[in-house]
Parts: C-alpha cells; sequence; structure tokens
C-alpha cells in the first residue's frame, strides 16, 4: 500500500516563458517538494477574478527568476541593450504580487524574484551590472556574502556568514520601504531582503535552489523549508 503526504500545501509558482510555453528549471520544483510542498506553475493571467483563485487556492507563492523586469515599472528608460524584458510577465507578477501579498500568505522570491518584489513595493533596480554572474554551475557557490544579526534570514539559518552562488546582472538600487535589509555582498549590494509586518516575505538575489540539500548546505534547506512549513499554517 502506498503512503501519500496528504497534507502538502500547495505552492503556486510564477515560471519564465517562451513564446506560449511555460519555462522552469527543474531545481525550483525539487526544492519545493524536498521541503514538503506541491509546486504548480501559474498560468499567467491579469483577469482579477483568475488571480482571486489563484490567491484563495494555493497556501504560498514562489517568485523565481527570469528576465528583466520593465525599467518603466519603477520610473526609467532602459538604459542598456543586456535589458531583457517580458511585457507579459511584468503584467501577471505585478497583478498576482497586489493580489497576494495583502492576504499575509507566504512569499519566496529568488533572483529575479527580489527585483520584481521590490519594484511592486515601490523600489528601484540597478539596470545593469558586471561581475556579478558566475562561469561556474549553479551548485557552485562561489562568494560570501554577510546576514545581518536578528534578521529572518539569521533566525532562518543562524549564520552571519554564508556563500552563495551568482547569476545575476541586476539588483536593487533603492530598496522598498517596506523591505529591510538582510543580507549584503561584500561589494555593497544587497543579497536578502524581508517584508517588514508580513507573516512571511523572503526574496534572496542568489538562487539556493540549485544547490538544496547538497553537500555544504548552510541555509538553502532552512530556506525552503521554514517557507513551506510557513504555508501550513
Amino acid at each position: 500500500m502506498s503512503c501519500f503526504h496528504t497534507h502538502r500545501p500547495l505552492i503556486g509558482v510564477v515560471s519564465s516563458r517562451e513564446g506560449i510555453r511555460m519555462m522552469l528549471n527543474q531545481t525550483y520544483m525539487d526544492a519545493v517538494w524536498s521541503a514538503g510542498g506541491l509546486p504548480v506553475v501559474m498560468s499567467y493571467t491579469t483577469d482579477p477574478e483568475k488571480l482571486g483563485e489563484y490567491a484563495a487556492i494555493f497556501d504560498g507563492f514562489l517568485f523565481a527568476g527570469g528576465v528583466d523586469i520593465d525599467p518603466v515599472r519603477y520610473g526609467e528608460e532602459k538604459a542598456f541593450d543586456s535589458v531583457e524584458i517580458d511585457d507579459l510577465r511584468d503584467a501577471f507578477e505585478e497583478a498576482l504580487f497586489k493580489a497576494v501579498c495583502p492576504t499575509g500568505k507566504p512569499i519566496l522570491g529568488i533572483c529575479r524574484g527580489i527585483q520584481s518584489i521590490n519594484v511592486w513595493l515601490g523600489g528601484t533596480l540597478h539596470q545593469h551590472m558586471e561581475g556579478h554572474r558566475q562561469d561556474a554551475p549553479g551548485e557552485e557557490r562561489t562568494h560570501p556574502i554577510y546576514v545581518g544579526e536578528g534578521s529572518m534570514l539569521h533566525t532562518l539559518c543562524g549564520k552571519r556568514e554564508i556563500t552563495v552562488n551568482s547569476f545575476h546582472h541586476q539588483a536593487i538600487k533603492t530598496l522598498a520601504p517596506s523591505l529591510t535589509v538582510d543580507a549584503m555582498s561584500a561589494d555593497g549590494f544587497i543579497e536578502a531582503a524581508h517584508g517588514e509586518g508580513h507573516p512571511f516575505l523572503l526574496a534572496v538575489q542568489f538562487h539556493p535552489e540549485f544547490y538544496c540539500k547538497k553537500e555544504g548546505d548552510d541555509h538553502s534547506e532552512a530556506i525552503f523549508t521554514a517557507f513551506v512549513d510557513a504555508c501550513r499554517t
């Protein structure tokens, strides 16, 4: 007789797309599943009725990595050819975030996720940065970041310094008023933040899903476990 997990919280995942195909690295799904959640990729929509159903049905939301947010959405014009934009994703993600954030349901942002959450809450971004995209595979952690004492990330992993990977060319410039910095890179960029007053809103610039539960992991499993556990309540 098979034994099924009957109480896995349902996690809505925002993916990338290529034409009409949804695109998402399997590592996101594996990390959520291993933490006890049931990940489901959501189709794009700005229909208020559908967004309301998403907000009601899912227990938590994962805003995954992908292309860049249109600078117009934080009051700037595109200044670099390296800025890749998907207007449909921007529209869906903003509408979804504004539908689910007031519910207090748990939210986890990764890479683009921290950038988009910051923008949807009123912050801005550095449109292009050099030297923050590693050549090594994703499971290889290449640089240290420094975690603020007593921050949400510190509470989850118990570390003041962790080593992470790096696959981005943008980062937070002006932090949104309702976010608080959790971690910084050695060169002074925000690597993690959490939402003040929100039951669970954590966003990170790195990609913990690549090395979750792999040898030497001292924070990734803790992040996903805390997120999924918060989705159970």
